[in-house]
């Protein structure tokens, strides 16, 4: 059930009672034929004090009235009700917080209701959305091992949607950027999450948060540079990338993907020698198709053609079902003349995934 679905089904909590005589609430009269909400715990604990309905207590009627209106924000009598709120003075962002507070370790929906109804009467707030903000928090670890991965990327990428809210009415507000440096960091998207504490540490005057955040970014900037260094090889630049990768220290876990990466950057510039000592150790951690097939690049570009064949055959022993390694190697050996052991890996390309054109280019090498 999504949250929404869940807050609707707080319409449940709630009675209607219609003014069968004129009702005073403090110093407003209401009319015979009113209608008003009552939450159905107030009412009982009402009739449990064999009160009658007269004597409900303004507040409860007035909680109940904000409570509705956090659940829907288009209530056909909304207009008439805000205007009851209105005349009773009520600090509504000090009751609604409050309110969001009090209920934020026993029920999490109840607290988004009272948030909400804020921004459905009046208009959104900084510390309203920041407090709902919160309350998402505390929902997605509350609910975090029911939800696939997947649900909660979506779910997080909601709480940044919030927090950015409160920056769009003040892009001042640091303790946005804090809450938004750790969910993106939870998302391990640490360019932003550097960005992000960046920021907080600009604007924030909290001495205790601000160096929380200074050894957060200590530890962000090597992945941070990482994560540059894989968009720029995306875009092609791979002088960029390089200059990135030669930022990260050595507190950085240096593995499989980073020396290929590496590797896969001192290759494009043409430094061959660095980037077979890069894929090597990559290889050495961990064999896979990407930094096989570029170590025998590496050695084609060299013109080491046994190298590069050897590469392909301890690649193939390793992942025999690699469609991409027995093909290549297939290719290599027909350009070295050595027809019988290309056909035989290239048939083995075919039956991994048998494809019309490979099959038809056998035919005619045989």
């Amino acid at each position: 059930m999504t949250i929404r679905e869940k807050i609707e089904e707080k319409l449940q909590n709630i009675v209607f009672i219609e003014l069968k005589k004129e009702y005073q609430l403090k110093d407003l009269s209401l009319p015979v034929g009113t209608s008003l909400p009552i939450k159905l715990e107030y009412l009982l604990d009402e009739l449990k004090e064999e009160k009658t309905i007269d004597n409900i207590e303004a507040l409860d009627i007035i909680d109940s009235i904000i409570y509705l209106l956090g659940i829907d924000k288009d209530f056909k009598y909304k207009k008439k009700y805000i205007e009851i709120l209105l005349e009773m003075k009520l600090d509504l962002k000090g009751y609604v917080m409050y309110k969001a507070y009090e209920n934020e370790n026993k029920n999490i929906i109840d607290s988004l209701i009272y948030l909400k109804s804020y921004q459905n009467i009046l208009v959104e707030d900084e510390d309203i959305l920041f407090k709902e903000g919160n309350i998402l928090e505390a929902y997605y670890n509350e609910g975090f091992e029911d939800r696939d991965e997947e649900e909660n990327k979506k779910f997080l990428e909601e709480i940044i949607r919030k927090y950015n809210d409160v920056l769009n009415i003040n892009d001042m507000y640091d303790l946005a950027y804090y809450r938004l440096a750790y969910v993106n960091l939870n998302l391990k998207k640490f360019i932003k999450s550097k960005l992000y504490f960046e920021k907080f540490i600009n604007y924030t005057k909290n001495e205790e948060l601000k160096e929380d955040a200074r050894s957060k970014l200590e530890i962000l900037k090597n992945y941070a540079s990482f994560d540059a260094a894989r968009a720029y090889i995306s875009k092609g630049d791979f002088t960029k990338a390089k200059i990135e990768i030669d930022k990260i220290d050595d507190n950085f876990q240096k593995d499989t993907t980073f020396y290929y990466i590496k590797g896969l950057c001192e290759y494009n510039l043409g430094q061959l020698e660095e980037a077979e000592e890069s894929i090597n150790k990559s290889i050495e951690t961990q064999i896979n198709e990407e930094n096989i097939n570029l170590l025998a690049m590496i050695y084609l570009n060299k013109e080491e053609y046994n190298s590069a064949i050897e590469v392909y055959k301890q690649g193939v022993e390793k992942l025999e079902n690699s469609f991409v390694l027995n093909y290549n190697l297939g290719l290599i050996l027909l350009d070295l003349s050595e027809k019988e052991e290309a056909i035989k890996y290239l048939n083995r390309a075919y039956e991994i995934e048998p494809r019309i054109e490979l099959k038809e280019f056998i035919k005619n090498i045989k």
